[in-house]
């Protein structure tokens, strides 16, 4: 008996207005393997890249803390950035035009150019300097070529986290054990003599002297960094998508960032979080997303009450006297007497004296341990906050060309933060994030020479990796 041979089923007229598609049978079509250097699993084309990059940042930012490597320091604060060279050759994958890189290459040549001021004295401190700057940004170039896609982001995103959140939570341990969890002292800071050293501590309720919290640095106070982005990712985790962990999670970080921040005292960092916290309800807001912008205020203005009288309860009076002189006077005198002299000097005195620059290598880590200042006439110079340092690196052409980098960064960031459509997973809430983040970042250039330092090169990697997964998600996969 034959078998019966399946006929198409009848379709209405509407099929005089569709295409008629011949299908192959599955199994006649072969699958063709990808080439291997195409293979999304390649390590240097992954996403997984990027984990390895931070875990080397942290892992040469902890060397840092152990006595029996203070010989070969400079090795470990040379090799995060020189892998960032490194991986401008290596990692591989499509290039997606970051808005910022056109800016950021014209800046660098500007920098280069001070190679021919008078100023260098010395050839090895130039190049090392010219290397520290194009390795700090040197991350949105090769993170925003790797294959990375949301989850892979949130990975990225949770590992920086869980960093600062220990580093803070560390920091309320060295007030709460007075002595025990005390790494070394900065050699730099011992160098300054008993009376700067003494100005960095402060006396407990208990009446224990202490140092204003380290946690995972070697500096007095610097658990705020830790602290402050425990409080800013934390916040993320919280309205990220849902999971009882991560709620629990980005709420306990908040609340110890908190107390840790109040602990160390950096008036600059709290003041800084402020204008980021509201920088993302502006952007929750313009998105309509209003029931998470309430939640989010009432998590962090609760916690940020009852961390303020725990810190007041484990600190004293010290702490309460600290963060009263915020109220007691204006902001803008506040910073006047702490950072804004050193912008006044920046633009009243340092940019008219070197218009084009100073020359390369004068100051920071690369003049440190490699300078030469034998020549009296090319004295080394001292950048307290990041503006100065850009005068010295390329002058007028250097403090809008950086700055511009920065804005465009931070626009694109918000452009996809005030998207109303979720169909494309929770880059809107990564976008409110970013655009926080970054904003702190720009503040945090009035304080200290923030894309000189490992901090500025997490700032552009992150900023990579989240263009990079958002193209990732939204290019068609044929253009990929």
């Amino acid at each position: 008996m034959r078998d019966a041979i399946p006929r198409p089923q009848l379709r209405g007229p509407g099929v005089l207005h569709q295409r008629y598609l011949r299908r192959a049978p599955v199994s006649a079509v072969p699958a063709v393997p990808a080439p291997a250097g195409d293979a999304p699993t390649a390590f240097l084309g992954s996403g997984r890249v990027v984990v390895a990059f931070i875990a080397l940042l942290f892992g040469c930012q902890l060397a840092l803390l152990l006595e029996a490597l203070s010989p070969v320091r400079v090795v470990f604060r040379i090799l995060a950035f020189g892998t960032s060279l490194a991986l401008l050759v290596l990692a591989k994958g499509r290039r997606f035009p970051h808005p910022a890189k056109p800016f950021l290459l014209a800046f660098l040549g500007v920098t280069a150019l001070n190679f021919v001021q008078p100023g260098t004295t010395s050839a090895v401190a130039a190049a090392v300097q010219l290397g520290i700057q194009a390795s700090v940004f040197a991350p949105v170039f090769w993170a925003s070529r790797l294959r990375i896609d949301e989850k892979m982001f949130q990975r990225i995103v949770l590992m920086l986290f869980l960093f600062n959140m220990a580093s803070a939570t560390l920091g309320v341990l060295q007030v709460y054990f007075p002595g025990r969890f005390q790494p070394a002292l900065s050699t730099v800071i011992e160098g300054q003599g008993d009376a700067y050293i003494r100005s960095l501590q402060f006396e407990t309720a208990s009446g224990a002297r202490v140092f204003r919290p380290m946690g995972l640095t070697d500096l007095p106070g610097g658990a705020a960094t830790g602290a402050f982005y425990s409080v800013l990712l934390g916040g993320a985790l919280f309205l990220g998508p849902r999971g009882r962990w991560k709620t629990v999670l980005g709420v306990a970080g908040i609340g110890v960032g908190m107390v840790s921040l109040y602990l160390c005292q950096v008036r600059a960092a709290a003041v800084t979080l402020l204008v980021c916290m509201v920088a993302m309800a502006l952007v929750l807001m313009l998105g309509g997303r209003l029931m998470r912008l309430v939640v989010l205020a009432a998590v962090v203005g609760g916690l940020a009450v009852g961390a303020f009288g725990w810190a007041v309860a484990v600190g004293g009076d010290a702490v309460l006297a600290r963060w009263s002189t915020l109220t007691a006077s204006d902001p803008g005198q506040v910073y006047q007497g702490n950072r804004g002299h050193f912008l006044d000097d920046t633009f009243g005195e340092r940019l008219p004296e070197y218009p084009l620059g100073a020359g390369l290598g004068r100051y920071g880590m690369a003049n440190a341990y490699f300078g030469d200042n034998s020549d009296r006439n090319q004295p080394p110079l001292w950048a307290e906050i990041q503006w100065t340092a850009w005068v010295y690196d390329g002058g007028i052409l250097a403090i809008v060309l950086y700055p511009l980098a920065l804005l465009l960064t931070m626009l694109w960031s918000f452009r996809v933060a005030i998207r109303r459509d979720d169909s494309r997973g929770d880059f809107w809430l990564w976008g409110s994030l970013l655009f926080a983040y970054d904003l702190g970042a720009v503040a945090l250039t009035f304080s200290y020479p923030f894309f000189m330092s490992q901090m500025g090169m997490e700032f552009w990697l992150l900023n990579g990796a989240f263009f990079s997964a958002y193209r990732n998600a939204t290019v068609h996969a044929h253009r990929r």
